[in-house]
C-alpha cells in the first residue's frame, strides 16, 4: 500500500487531503498538481480491477455537439501514436475490462480499466496522449469523419451530410424519450448550458466549423480544467511520475473560465414540442406529459439521496401512490419518474405516457391534489421504510454488473467534485442514511414534498406531442439547404467537394503504416494467462424431492436465490402469456396482503423479488436444442431467507388474478412500454425477428419480447375490456401447471451457512406437487421472411445471418478471433468509418448463430452489400505475428472480464444448464490461442455460406425502407 502523506509533494502533486471512506473500504487521497492546476483523486484499495480516467469540465455553448465530436475525435490518433484509430487498436489487443469515453451534459470523461498491470499502463499512456496531443490539429479529416462533412461522390449526385456523430444523434433524436429530456432541460435551465444538447442536435451539428472544434479543444482540454482519477491496487507514485513527466510538466496554469453557473428560479414554465411518428400512425393517445422540478444542488448529498428514495416511494414501486393515481385516472397508459443528480442542479421528472394534449390541466391538477393529500395525511410508514431499506441494500451490495466498481465510483465522485464540492461526498452514505432514518418519523419526506414540489418556484410542464409530418419537414428542410448550397457553388468548388470526399475515403481505406502501428504499446502472449477462468464451485443436491444447485462463493451475507421452472409445460400458443405473467406477479394484491402491504414487506425483508423468462441453450443429454425457463429471483440478507420464501409463496399461489381492473391496467401499460421499446431498440428488434426465422430458440424468444410479443400485447390491449376474464383464466391455468415441484431447479449462491439456512427454510415455499407433462417444443419455420419494419427513426438497423451448424460447420474458439477481426477491422471501417453508422458488429455464438448487425446506420442496401462481401475480406486476410497476437489477446479479453456477484451467479447457472465443463472452456481458450491467419481465411467459406442463405431483417426510416421495398418479403409499420 502507498505511503502518501498529507502535505507532501509527489512528482508535482501535493496531497491536500487523506480520508478513509468506510462504505467503500478505501483510502481516498485528494491531490493537486501545483504547476498545471490539474486535480487528482486516488481511491486506494486492494481491487486488482484498476481504473484510470481523465475528465474535463465541458459546458456547451450551443447544440452543435462539439464536445461529443471531440470525445470521438481525440481517440483518432495522437503525437506518439499517429495511427488512424488508437482506440480501435486497443479494442483489438488489450485485456481491458473497460475502454470507452462519455459525453455528459457538462463534462467529458475518458475512463479505462484493466486487471493486467502492463495493460493498465498501456491504456493510460494512449489515452493521455490522445486527450492532450491529438492529431485533430494536423488532420481535418478526423473532424469530418467523426463529426460531419459534405459527401459528394460525383458532381451530379445529391449532396448529403455524413458523419459518425451526426448519424448517431439522428438515431438518438428518433426516440421520443431523448426529445423529451432535451426539452425538459430547455424548459428548466433557459439561461445556462443545460439548455443545449451536449451530444449534438442533428439540425445544429452541421453549423459547427473546424475552427470552432479546434478552439473547444484548446480551451477546455487543459490540465487546469482536468480531473484525474485512479482507483484500486495501483503503484501510485509510479503513475504520478508518469503523468507529471510526460504531460503535466509541459503546462502552466490556465485561467480560462469553465465555471458552471446556476439557473435562477424561473417559476412555473410551459414548453410544447413535437416528436416524429409514422405518416399513417394515429396521433391519438401518443402525447407525453411531464411535470418537472429542480431540486436543490448536487452538493447536498442528503437531499440527493432523499429524493432518490422519494422518487421510489411516489413513482417506482407497485404501490407508489402518485403512480397509482396517474394510472387509475385514465389520463394515460403508463407513468414513470426519473431523478438526475449528474448536473449542478438536479431535476425530478414525473411523466405520463400515451396521453393527449387536452389532458394537460387534469394531469397537473392530479399531481398537485395527490401530493397535497400525501403531504397532509402522511406517507405510509412501511412504504417509506421499504424504500429506505431498498436504497441502502442497493448501496451496500455495490453490484454494478458489467461496470467496474471503480468506474461507478468515478461517476459518483464527479457529481460533487466537478462543482467544487468534496470528491468523496457521493461515496459516503452511512451518516446520511442515519440522518434520514431519524427524520422519517418527523414528516421528513412530507416536508420535502411541500418544499420542493408543492411550493416549487422552479418547475415546468412539457407537452411532447406526436407529429406525422415533422420528420419529413426536417428532412425536406435539410435537403433544400443542401441543394441551395450546392447550386451556389462554382464548377471548381463542386470539383473540390468531390475531391474532398474522395480524399476522405482514400484516407479511410489506407492501412496504417507498420512503423506507426509498432509505436503503440502492446501485450505479448507471455502477459496472458493461458488458463480459462475458474468455474464457480457448484454442488448439486436433491432436497425434499427437488433438484438444487449451490454456488459456494462469499457474498457478504447476501443470499442470491433463484427458482427455474421448465416452461415446456406451457403450450406453444401461450408462450407470450408467460412474458405477461412475469409483469403481473408482484403487481396484484394477495390473499394475505394488499398491494401496499406486499410492496412494503418485500422492501423491508428482501433486496427484491423479480420474475423473468429465460432461455438457455441445449443440454448435451437432451434432444431439445433449447431450455425455456420461468424464473423467480430473490436477493435477501442472511437471517431473512425464511421470510423471503414465505413472500414468494404468497406471490406464486395467492396473487389475486381475479382483479380484472388491475389486469386491464397492467396490459395497457405493458403495451405502451413495448411500443417505446420498439422505437428505441431497433437493433435488438431486428435481430430477434431474424433469429425467429431459423432458430428454434430464437422463435421462442421472439414470442417473449420481439415483434411477435408486441403484436400479442397490442391486440390484447385493444380487446382487454372484453377479454379480461379469459386472460385471468389463462394466467391461472398457467400458474397451476407451472409452479410446482416437478420440472423445478433451485439455485442458491452464497457461503455454506447461506445454503444451510435456505435448506432449513425450504418448506416455507409450500411448493405444490402435481404431475404435468412437457408439451412439444416450439420450432422455427426456417424460412427467409426478410421483413422490413418501418419506424419513425431517421436511421436503419440492418441485420443479416443464419445458423452455421445447419450449413455443416462446427463451432471452434477460433471463430471468436474471426468475430473480433471482422468487427474491429472490416465492419468498423466499412460500416462505421466509411458508411457513417454508429456501429457495425458480428455476433457469433457457439450454438451456431452468426449475425451481421449495424446500429444507427444511414444506409440500407449498401450495408447488406458490405455483409455479402465479408467473405472476400476473410479469404484475402493477412496478418503478421504482432497483428495476430493482438487479435487473440483482444478476443481473450472478452472471456476474462471481472465478474460481479450477479454475473458470476448467472454464468454458473448457464454452465450448469448447458452442461459446460471446465475442460470445454479450456479447449475453447486453447483454440483461441492457436488461431492463425490461415484459420481466418478458411472461414471465408462459412461467411459466404451464411450470407448466401440471404436471411435478413431491417428496422428503419419509413421513406428509406419504401425506396428499397423490392428487397423485402414484406414491409410493414413497426408500430401500428
Amino acid at each position: 500500500m502507498s505511503s502518501l502523506k498529507t502535505g507532501n509533494v509527489y512528482s508535482g502533486f501535493k496531497v491536500v487531503l487523506e480520508e478513509y471512506i468506510r462504505e467503500i473500504e478505501s483510502s481516498v487521497f485528494t491531490m493537486e498538481h501545483q504547476q498545471s492546476g490539474a486535480r487528482l483523486l486516488f481511491v486506494q484499495n486492494q481491487d486488482d480491477n484498476k481504473v484510470f480516467s481523465v475528465s474535463f469540465r465541458t459546458p456547451p455553448v450551443d447544440s452543435t455537439g462539439v464536445f461529443h465530436i471531440l470525445e470521438h475525435s481525440v481517440l483518432c490518433g495522437s503525437d506518439k501514436y499517429p495511427v488512424k484509430e488508437p482506440f480501435v487498436e486497443l479494442l483489438k489487443g488489450s485485456m481491458k475490462s473497460f475502454l470507452n469515453a462519455f459525453t455528459f451534459a457538462d463534462k467529458t470523461m475518458y475512463p479505462v480499466a484493466s486487471r493486467n498491470n502492463k495493460d493498465f499502463s498501456n491504456l493510460m499512456e494512449v489515452y493521455l496522449d490522445s486527450v492532450f496531443k491529438p492529431n485533430i490539429y494536423k488532420q481535418q479529416e478526423i473532424f469530418e469523419q467523426e463529426g460531419w462533412h459534405y459527401e459528394l461522390l460525383h458532381t451530379e449526385d445529391e449532396l448529403i451530410y455524413k458523419g459518425v456523430v451526426y448519424n448517431e444523434m439522428k438515431g438518438s433524436y428518433s426516440s421520443p424519450v431523448t426529445v423529451l429530456l432535451d426539452r425538459i432541460k430547455k424548459s428548466l435551465y433557459p439561461d445556462t448550458l443545460y439548455r443545449h444538447s451536449s451530444g449534438g442536435d442533428p439540425q445544429d451539428i452541421p453549423a459547427l466549423t473546424y475552427e470552432q472544434f479546434l478552439a473547444a479543444h484548446s480551451n477546455y482540454y487543459h490540465p487546469s480544467n482536468s480531473y484525474f482519477y485512479l482507483y484500486g491496487d495501483v503503484n501510485i507514485e509510479e503513475r504520478l511520475q508518469f503523468i507529471h513527466q510526460e504531460y503535466l510538466s509541459q503546462y502552466t496554469r490556465n485561467d480560462f473560465d469553465t465555471a458552471i453557473p446556476m439557473q435562477q428560479p424561473t417559476g412555473m414554465t410551459e414548453f410544447t414540442a413535437d416528436y416524429s411518428i409514422l405518416e399513417s400512425e394515429t396521433a391519438e393517445d401518443k402525447t407525453y406529459l411531464s411535470m418537472n422540478y429542480v431540486i436543490g444542488t448536487s452538493l447536498d448529498r442528503e437531499l440527493n439521496l432523499a429524493f432518490a428514495i422519494l422518487k421510489n416511494i411516489l413513482m417506482d414501486s407497485n404501490a407508489a401512490p402518485l403512480k397509482q393515481a396517474l394510472l387509475e385516472s385514465g389520463l394515460g397508459k403508463d407513468a414513470f419518474a426519473f431523478y438526475s443528480d449528474s448536473m449542478v442542479q438536479p431535476l425530478l421528472g414525473i411523466t405520463l405516457t400515451h396521453s393527449n394534449p387536452s389532458s394537460k390541466t387534469a394531469f397537473l391538477d392530479l399531481i398537485r391534489t395527490t401530493l397535497s393529500r400525501l403531504a397532509a395525511d402522511g406517507l405510509d410508514e412501511k412504504l417509506v421504510l421499504a424504500a429506505v431499506n431498498s436504497k441502502e441494500f442497493e448501496l451496500r451490495e455495490a453490484d454494478f454488473d458489467r461496470y467496474p466498481k471503480g468506474l461507478t465510483y468515478n461517476i459518483e465522485v464527479m457529481k460533487s467534485w466537478l462543482y467544487e464540492g468534496s470528491p468523496s461526498a457521493h461515496l459516503e452514505y452511512e451518516t446520511v442514511f442515519a440522518a434520514i432514518r431519524e427524520k422519517c418519523a418527523d414528516r421528513y419526506f412530507e416536508q420535502l414534498i411541500e418544499t420542493y414540489l408543492l411550493n416549487s418556484q422552479h418547475c415546468s410542464v412539457v407537452i411532447l406531442q406526436p407529429s406525422n409530418t415533422i420528420a419529413a419537414e426536417k428532412e425536406a428542410c435539410s435537403r433544400k439547404q443542401l441543394a441551395e448550397y450546392k447550386s451556389s457553388l462554382t464548377p471548381e468548388q463542386l470539383g473540390q467537394l468531390v475531391e474532398n470526399t474522395q480524399n476522405l475515403l482514400t484516407r479511410q481505406s489506407r492501412p496504417d503504416a507498420p512503423e506507426d502501428l509498432q509505436k503503440l504499446p502492446k501485450l505479448s502472449l507471455q502477459d496472458i494467462n493461458r488458463s480459462a477462468l475458474q468455474q464457480v464451485p457448484t454442488h448439486e443436491y436433491t432436497l425434499k424431492g427437488i433438484k438444487l444447485i449451490h454456488h459456494e462463493i462469499p457474498t457478504n451475507k447476501i443470499a442470491y436465490i433463484k427458482l427455474y421452472w421448465d416452461t415446456g409445460v406451457v403450450a406453444a400458443e401461450q408462450i407470450s402469456y408467460l412474458a405477461l405473467l412475469s409483469k403481473v406477479l408482484g403487481q396484484l394484491e394477495t390473499d394475505a396482503y394488499s398491494i401496499e402491504e406486499l410492496t412494503s414487506e418485500i422492501g423491508i425483508k428482501t433486496g427484491g423479488i423479480h420474475f423473468q423468462n429465460e432461455v438457455f441453450g441445449a443440454a448435451k443429454d437432451s434432444d431439445a436444442n433449447y431450455q425455456p425457463k420461468f424464473s423467480a429471483r430473490i436477493k435477501v440478507m442472511k437471517g431473512n431467507i425464511g421470510d423471503s420464501l414465505k413472500l414468494l409463496h404468497e406471490l406464486l399461489y395467492a396473487s389475486n388474478l381475479d382483479n380484472l381492473t388491475k389486469l386491464q391496467e397492467i396490459v395497457r401499460r405493458e403495451a405502451s412500454k413495448m411500443e417505446s421499446i420498439l422505437n428505441q431498440k431497433g437493433n435488438e428488434i431486428a435481430a430477434s425477428r431474424l433469429l425467429s426465422y431459423f432458430s428454434d430458440q430464437g422463435a421462442y424468444q421472439e414470442q417473449l419480447g420481439g415483434v411477435a410479443y408486441h403484436r400479442f400485447i397490442r391486440e390484447l390491449a385493444h380487446t382487454i375490456d372484453q377479454q379480461s376474464e379469459r386472460l385471468s383464466d389463462t394466467l391461472k391455468d398457467i400458474c397451476a401447471v407451472l409452479f410446482n415441484k416437478q420440472h423445478l431447479i433451485l439455485s442458491v449462491t452464497g457461503a455454506s451457512d447461506i445454503y444451510e439456512e435456505f435448506a432449513a427454510n425450504l418448506e416455507q415455499l409450500g411448493l405444490q406437487d402435481r404431475q404435468v407433462e412437457l408439451k412439444p417444443v416450439l420450432k422455427a419455420q426456417d424460412h427467409a421472411c426478410n421483413e422490413g419494419f418501418m419506424s419513425s427513426s431517421q436511421v436503419q438497423y440492418v441485420v443479416k445471418g443464419y445458423d452455421f451448424n445447419k450449413l455443416g460447420f462446427t463451432y471452434s474458439g477460433k471463430m471468436q478471433v474471426l468475430k473480433k477481426i471482422l468487427s474491429l477491422t472490416y465492419l468498423w471501417n466499412a460500416v462505421r468509418v466509411k458508411g457513417g453508422a454508429y456501429g457495425g458488429n458480428l455476433i457469433l455464438q457457439k450454438e451456431g448463430i452468426l449475425l451481421f448487425t449495424s446500429y444507427r446506420d444511414p444506409n440500407l442496401q449498401e450495408t447488406l452489400e458490405i455483409y455479402d462481401q465479408a467473405y472476400r475480406f476473410a479469404e484475402s486476410f493477412e496478418a503478421d505475428e504482432d497483428e495476430m497476437t493482438k487479435s487473440i489477446i483482444g478476443t481473450l479479453a472478452m472471456f476474462d472480464q471481472p465478474l460481479s456477484l450477479s454475473a458470476q451467479r448467472r454464468r454458473a447457472d448457464r454452465h450448469y444448464f448447458e452442461q459446460i465443463t471446465g475442460e470445454e472452456l479450456q479447449q475453447e481458450r486453447n483454440e483461441i490461442l492457436s488461431a492463425t491467419p490461415e484459420d481466418i481465411r478458411e472461414y471465408a467459406g462459412l461467411l459466404k455460406a451464411v450470407v448466401e442463405k440471404n436471411y435478413f431483417s431491417v428496422v428503419g426510416n419509413e421513406t428509406r425502407m419504401k425506396s428499397a421495398q423490392a428487397l423485402f418479403g414484406s414491409l410493414e409499420e413497426l408500430v401500428r
